[in-house]
């Protein structure tokens, strides 16, 4: 099939607020010779439920959803038997948002308004299990990657998380329980939690509070500490 190699014909879910995009999005890939399906979600609660249902091969998800990062559905979808591929759909280019999604286990990018030929490439690069970056952020990702192996000589289990996570972890740090975590950064409470269930499970870590002490021993410092008080970036 065009764009995704084999006779395998794909089922994709398309997770974007913007409904008027989805639509038309899904009703262009549709129209694909090598697409099965496409189902549209407008939030990232429809889309767990969307998901469980119609079991997709491939998520296209925006990153930038009103009030919550796309990331927080990733954990989910992981959880499904036959987990779809993720990759990203975004109007952003940040280098950071692009890693952020990786770390969290997106396996691809493509910047919004990109060519449907482009995209169905893209399908078929993460359905065959490879990475794929949109070309105007492999340069920008790799050189932000090289800057953090060149400024940390000592490796923690911060170096692996995502701008997002040490983001959480500084407001943990800082004493805010899970729902006021939700509402400094503007997220979810499911996306919060979410959040917090991957960092117990990169620290090994049974609870909050044994969490809270391993990142304070390594230097992380609350949410609200001046610059200089300790990592305040994955970066």
């Amino acid at each position: 099939m065009a764009g995704t190699g084999g006779s395998h014909r794909v089922s994709l879910l398309v997770v974007d607020d913007h409904r008027l995009f989805a639509d038309v999005l899904a009703a262009r890939l549709q129209r694909e010779p090598g697409v099965l399906e496409v189902t549209s979600a407008y939030s990232l609660d429809e889309a767990r439920v969307v998901a469980r249902r119609a079991r997709p091969d491939v998520v296209l998800l925006d990153y930038h959803l009103t009030g919550e990062l796309g990331t927080g559905l990733i954990a989910d979808l992981q959880e499904l038997p036959n987990p779809p591929a993720v990759l990203m759909l975004s109007a952003s280019e940040e280098p950071g948002d692009v890693i952020d999604s990786l770390g969290s286990g997106a396996v691809g990018w493509v910047v919004k308004g990109t060519q449907v030929d482009v995209l169905m490439s893209a399908i078929g690069e993460v359905l065959h299990g490879r990475t794929y970056l949109y070309p105007t952020t492999v340069g920008p990702v790799v050189e932000r990657l090289l800057q953090r192996t060149c400024t940390r000589p000592e490796p923690t289990f911060v170096d692996s998380l995502s701008e997002r996570q040490l983001e959480v972890l500084r407001c943990l740090v800082a004493g805010m329980s899970r729902a006021e975590v939700a509402q400094r950064l503007f997220i979810s409470a499911n996306t919060a939690r979410t959040h917090v269930q991957n960092l117990l499970q990169a620290t090994g870590e049974h609870s909050s509070l044994a969490l809270v002490a391993r990142a304070r021993s390594v230097g992380v410092a609350p949410i609200d500490a001046p610059a200089g008080a300790g990592p305040t970036s994955s970066s």
